[in-house]
Protein backbone atom coordinates (compact mmCIF):
# COMPACT_ATOMS: atom_id res chain seq x y z
CA UNK A 1 0.00 0.00 0.00
CA UNK A 2 2.57 2.15 0.83
CA UNK A 3 4.06 2.06 -3.17
CA UNK A 4 0.57 2.83 -4.30
CA UNK A 5 0.55 5.71 -2.10
CA UNK A 6 3.75 6.60 -3.32
CA UNK A 7 2.71 6.45 -6.73
CA UNK A 8 -0.70 8.05 -6.64
CA UNK A 9 1.29 11.68 -5.62
CA UNK A 10 3.67 11.57 -8.56
CA UNK A 11 1.45 13.47 -10.69
CA UNK A 12 3.22 12.82 -14.06
CA UNK A 13 2.96 8.74 -13.43
CA UNK A 14 -0.53 9.10 -12.69
CA UNK A 15 -1.00 10.91 -16.30
CA UNK A 16 1.53 7.80 -17.57
CA UNK A 17 -1.49 5.39 -16.05
CA UNK A 18 -4.11 7.35 -17.08
CA UNK A 19 -2.92 7.39 -20.93
CA UNK A 20 -2.07 4.25 -20.89
CA UNK A 21 -5.43 3.35 -19.67
CA UNK A 22 -7.03 5.05 -21.92
CA UNK A 23 -5.24 3.09 -24.69
CA UNK A 24 -5.93 -0.29 -23.58
CA UNK A 25 -9.56 0.75 -22.92
CA UNK A 26 -9.54 1.84 -26.47
CA UNK A 27 -8.14 -1.08 -27.60
CA UNK A 28 -10.33 -3.60 -25.78
CA UNK A 29 -13.39 -1.70 -26.47
CA UNK A 30 -12.85 -0.81 -30.50
CA UNK A 31 -15.65 -2.47 -31.95
CA UNK A 32 -18.17 -0.81 -29.99
CA UNK A 33 -15.99 2.69 -29.11
CA UNK A 34 -15.78 3.13 -32.80
CA UNK A 35 -18.19 5.21 -34.86
CA UNK A 36 -18.28 3.53 -38.16
CA UNK A 37 -16.68 -0.25 -37.07
CA UNK A 38 -17.29 -1.88 -40.34
CA UNK A 39 -16.21 0.99 -42.70
CA UNK A 40 -12.38 0.50 -41.09
CA UNK A 41 -11.36 -1.79 -44.13
CA UNK A 42 -13.55 -0.71 -46.74
CA UNK A 43 -13.26 2.35 -49.11
CA UNK A 44 -15.83 4.72 -49.45
CA UNK A 45 -14.71 7.07 -52.21
CA UNK A 46 -17.53 9.66 -52.04
CA UNK A 47 -16.27 10.56 -48.72
CA UNK A 48 -12.80 10.51 -48.89
CA UNK A 49 -10.27 13.31 -47.38
CA UNK A 50 -13.43 15.09 -45.09
CA UNK A 51 -12.23 17.73 -42.74
CA UNK A 52 -13.41 16.73 -39.29
CA UNK A 53 -17.24 17.32 -38.70
CA UNK A 54 -19.46 15.78 -35.84
CA UNK A 55 -20.13 12.97 -38.15
CA UNK A 56 -16.16 12.33 -38.45
CA UNK A 57 -14.74 13.92 -35.45
CA UNK A 58 -10.79 13.56 -36.99
CA UNK A 59 -12.36 14.07 -41.10
CA UNK A 60 -11.68 10.81 -43.23
CA UNK A 61 -8.77 9.41 -45.13
CA UNK A 62 -7.82 8.45 -48.27
CA UNK A 63 -10.33 5.75 -48.16
CA UNK A 64 -12.97 7.53 -47.08
CA UNK A 65 -13.02 5.67 -43.69
CA UNK A 66 -13.17 7.55 -40.19
CA UNK A 67 -9.96 8.33 -39.11
CA UNK A 68 -11.06 8.32 -35.61
CA UNK A 69 -12.14 4.35 -36.00
CA UNK A 70 -9.08 3.30 -37.29
CA UNK A 71 -7.20 4.56 -34.41
CA UNK A 72 -9.02 2.65 -32.21
CA UNK A 73 -8.53 -0.58 -34.25
CA UNK A 74 -4.71 0.95 -34.77
CA UNK A 75 -4.70 0.49 -30.81
CA UNK A 76 -5.41 -3.04 -30.75
CA UNK A 77 -2.44 -3.56 -33.82
CA UNK A 78 -0.30 -0.99 -31.96
CA UNK A 79 -0.66 -3.20 -28.54
CA UNK A 80 -0.15 -6.48 -29.62
CA UNK A 81 3.28 -5.34 -31.82
CA UNK A 82 5.15 -3.98 -28.57
CA UNK A 83 3.36 -6.36 -26.73
CA UNK A 84 4.81 -9.72 -28.40
CA UNK A 85 8.67 -8.11 -29.28
CA UNK A 86 9.12 -6.58 -25.74
CA UNK A 87 7.93 -10.37 -24.49
CA UNK A 88 10.00 -12.23 -27.14
CA UNK A 89 13.21 -9.98 -25.91
CA UNK A 90 12.46 -10.85 -22.05
CA UNK A 91 12.52 -14.25 -22.94
CA UNK A 92 16.06 -13.53 -24.84
CA UNK A 93 17.18 -11.65 -22.76
CA UNK A 94 16.74 -12.20 -19.39
CA UNK A 95 17.94 -15.60 -19.44
CA UNK A 96 21.24 -14.60 -21.50
CA UNK A 97 21.53 -12.00 -18.96
CA UNK A 98 21.34 -14.43 -16.35
CA UNK A 99 23.35 -16.91 -17.42
CA UNK A 100 26.42 -14.89 -18.70
CA UNK A 101 25.89 -13.09 -15.09
CA UNK A 102 26.23 -15.77 -12.93
CA UNK A 103 29.00 -18.00 -15.01
CA UNK A 104 32.46 -16.99 -15.04
CA UNK A 105 33.51 -18.57 -18.22
CA UNK A 106 34.48 -18.15 -21.63
CA UNK A 107 30.80 -18.75 -22.88
CA UNK A 108 29.28 -16.29 -20.90
CA UNK A 109 32.01 -13.71 -22.13
CA UNK A 110 31.06 -14.94 -25.86
CA UNK A 111 27.11 -14.64 -25.07
CA UNK A 112 27.93 -10.98 -24.05
CA UNK A 113 29.83 -10.14 -27.06
CA UNK A 114 27.55 -11.37 -29.05
CA UNK A 115 24.68 -8.88 -27.24
CA UNK A 116 27.54 -6.06 -27.53
CA UNK A 117 27.67 -6.72 -31.56
CA UNK A 118 23.92 -5.81 -31.98
CA UNK A 119 24.31 -2.78 -29.54
CA UNK A 120 26.79 -1.11 -31.85
CA UNK A 121 24.30 -0.92 -34.43
CA UNK A 122 21.69 1.32 -33.75
CA UNK A 123 18.23 -0.96 -33.01
CA UNK A 124 16.54 1.18 -36.06
CA UNK A 125 19.08 0.59 -38.51
CA UNK A 126 18.99 -3.19 -37.66
CA UNK A 127 14.99 -3.21 -37.52
CA UNK A 128 14.72 -1.84 -41.12
CA UNK A 129 17.74 -3.93 -42.43
CA UNK A 130 16.24 -7.29 -40.88
CA UNK A 131 12.35 -5.63 -42.12
CA UNK A 132 13.89 -5.48 -45.66
CA UNK A 133 15.23 -8.30 -46.02
CA UNK A 134 11.76 -10.47 -44.69
CA UNK A 135 9.40 -7.93 -46.43
CA UNK A 136 6.57 -5.97 -44.96
CA UNK A 137 4.10 -8.16 -42.76
CA UNK A 138 3.10 -7.62 -38.87
CA UNK A 139 4.65 -10.78 -38.49
CA UNK A 140 8.12 -9.88 -39.74
CA UNK A 141 7.63 -6.33 -37.81
CA UNK A 142 7.34 -8.48 -34.84
CA UNK A 143 10.71 -10.72 -35.74
CA UNK A 144 12.82 -7.38 -35.97
CA UNK A 145 11.63 -5.82 -33.24
CA UNK A 146 12.64 -8.78 -30.81
CA UNK A 147 15.50 -9.40 -32.90
CA UNK A 148 17.28 -6.32 -32.54
CA UNK A 149 15.75 -5.46 -28.29
CA UNK A 150 16.99 -8.18 -26.88
CA UNK A 151 20.29 -7.33 -26.06
CA UNK A 152 19.34 -4.42 -23.97
CA UNK A 153 17.74 -6.81 -21.49
CA UNK A 154 20.70 -8.85 -21.59
CA UNK A 155 23.09 -6.02 -20.54
CA UNK A 156 21.03 -5.25 -18.01
CA UNK A 157 20.21 -8.26 -16.56
CA UNK A 158 23.94 -9.15 -16.43
CA UNK A 159 25.31 -5.94 -14.89
CA UNK A 160 22.71 -6.30 -12.19
CA UNK A 161 23.41 -9.99 -11.78
CA UNK A 162 27.21 -9.69 -11.53
CA UNK A 163 26.44 -7.00 -8.30
CA UNK A 164 24.12 -9.16 -6.89
CA UNK A 165 25.89 -12.57 -7.01
CA UNK A 166 28.71 -11.49 -4.59
CA UNK A 167 25.60 -10.71 -1.91
CA UNK A 168 25.87 -12.42 1.33
CA UNK A 169 22.67 -13.75 1.15
CA UNK A 170 23.84 -15.65 -2.45
CA UNK A 171 27.25 -17.04 -1.04
CA UNK A 172 24.76 -18.18 1.63
CA UNK A 173 22.86 -20.42 -0.79
CA UNK A 174 25.78 -21.58 -2.58
CA UNK A 175 27.11 -22.71 0.44
CA UNK A 176 23.92 -24.56 1.50
CA UNK A 177 24.71 -26.35 -1.32
CA UNK A 178 22.07 -24.73 -3.36
CA UNK A 179 22.29 -25.66 -7.03
CA UNK A 180 23.23 -22.83 -10.06
CA UNK A 181 19.64 -22.56 -11.10
CA UNK A 182 18.05 -22.35 -7.96
CA UNK A 183 20.47 -19.49 -6.90
CA UNK A 184 19.79 -17.99 -9.87
CA UNK A 185 15.67 -18.66 -9.81
CA UNK A 186 15.02 -18.27 -6.82
CA UNK A 187 17.47 -15.92 -4.82
CA UNK A 188 18.86 -13.57 -8.11
CA UNK A 189 15.95 -13.23 -10.24
CA UNK A 190 13.70 -12.14 -8.02
CA UNK A 191 15.90 -9.41 -6.52
CA UNK A 192 16.86 -7.93 -9.90
CA UNK A 193 13.13 -7.63 -11.11
CA UNK A 194 12.76 -4.08 -10.42
CA UNK A 195 15.11 -3.16 -13.25
CA UNK A 196 13.40 -5.41 -15.19
CA UNK A 197 10.22 -4.12 -14.90
CA UNK A 198 11.28 -0.49 -15.49
CA UNK A 199 13.18 -1.23 -18.19
CA UNK A 200 9.90 -3.48 -19.73
CA UNK A 201 7.58 -0.17 -19.55
CA UNK A 202 9.79 2.27 -20.64
CA UNK A 203 11.09 -0.28 -23.70
CA UNK A 204 7.13 0.10 -24.50
CA UNK A 205 6.90 3.08 -25.57
CA UNK A 206 10.44 2.88 -27.46
CA UNK A 207 9.09 -0.23 -29.32
CA UNK A 208 5.96 1.50 -30.22
CA UNK A 209 7.91 4.24 -31.71
CA UNK A 210 10.01 1.58 -34.13
CA UNK A 211 7.26 -0.03 -34.79
CA UNK A 212 5.83 3.34 -36.61
CA UNK A 213 8.49 3.98 -38.34
CA UNK A 214 9.00 1.09 -39.91
CA UNK A 215 5.43 1.09 -40.35
CA UNK A 216 5.98 5.25 -42.27
CA UNK A 217 8.75 3.60 -44.27
CA UNK A 218 6.21 0.87 -45.85
CA UNK A 219 7.62 -2.12 -44.31
CA UNK A 220 5.04 -2.92 -41.46
CA UNK A 221 1.57 -4.29 -42.17
CA UNK A 222 0.38 -3.85 -45.60
CA UNK A 223 -2.90 -1.79 -46.69
CA UNK A 224 -5.30 -1.17 -45.87
CA UNK A 225 -4.37 -2.43 -42.00
CA UNK A 226 -4.92 0.68 -39.18
CA UNK A 227 -1.93 0.82 -38.16
CA UNK A 228 -0.79 4.36 -37.24
CA UNK A 229 2.59 4.49 -38.88
CA UNK A 230 1.40 3.48 -42.10
CA UNK A 231 -1.86 6.33 -41.69
CA UNK A 232 1.37 9.17 -41.10
CA UNK A 233 2.98 7.72 -44.12
CA UNK A 234 -0.51 7.67 -46.72
CA UNK A 235 -0.92 11.20 -45.22
CA UNK A 236 2.22 12.56 -46.77
CA UNK A 237 0.91 13.31 -50.45
CA UNK A 238 -2.68 14.92 -48.99
CA UNK A 239 -0.72 17.58 -46.61
CA UNK A 240 -1.20 20.35 -46.08
CA UNK A 241 -4.45 20.18 -47.19
CA UNK A 242 -5.65 17.34 -45.74
CA UNK A 243 -3.84 18.19 -42.32
CA UNK A 244 -6.03 16.77 -40.05
CA UNK A 245 -4.80 12.90 -41.85
CA UNK A 246 -1.51 13.25 -40.04
CA UNK A 247 -2.29 14.85 -37.22
CA UNK A 248 -4.66 12.35 -35.69
CA UNK A 249 -2.32 9.08 -35.43
CA UNK A 250 0.66 11.11 -35.06
CA UNK A 251 -0.96 12.91 -31.67
CA UNK A 252 -1.94 9.20 -30.98
CA UNK A 253 1.78 7.77 -31.16
CA UNK A 254 3.10 10.84 -29.15
CA UNK A 255 0.22 10.29 -26.07
CA UNK A 256 1.23 6.86 -25.72
CA UNK A 257 5.08 6.63 -26.09
CA UNK A 258 4.24 9.59 -23.22
CA UNK A 259 2.57 7.44 -21.46
CA UNK A 260 4.68 4.40 -21.31
CA UNK A 261 7.63 6.86 -20.32
CA UNK A 262 5.85 8.55 -17.65
CA UNK A 263 4.39 5.34 -16.57
CA UNK A 264 7.92 3.68 -16.14
CA UNK A 265 9.66 7.01 -14.52
CA UNK A 266 6.80 6.43 -11.63
CA UNK A 267 7.89 2.94 -11.72
CA UNK A 268 11.48 3.75 -11.23
CA UNK A 269 11.20 6.05 -8.69
CA UNK A 270 9.03 3.68 -6.85
CA UNK A 271 10.85 0.25 -7.62
CA UNK A 272 14.56 1.59 -7.69
CA UNK A 273 15.63 3.94 -3.99
CA UNK A 274 19.09 4.64 -5.82
CA UNK A 275 17.03 6.94 -8.18
CA UNK A 276 13.89 8.11 -6.01
CA UNK A 277 13.28 11.57 -6.37
CA UNK A 278 10.82 13.38 -3.98
CA UNK A 279 7.27 14.24 -5.10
Amino acid sequence: MDLVKRFARDKAALLGATLLGLLIIAAIFAPWLAPYPNDVFDFHIERRLLAPTADALMGTDRMGSDIFSRLLFGARITLMLAGIAVGSALLIGVPIGLIAGYYKSWFSDALMRVAEIFLAVPQIVLAIAIAQTLGPSIENVILALSLTYWPFWARLVYAETRSMRNEVFVESAVALGASPWRVIVLHILPNIASPIIVRTSIGMGATILTAATLGFLGLGAPPPTPEWGRMIAESREYLPEAWWYALAPGIAIFLTVLGFNLFGDGLRDILDPRTRRSV
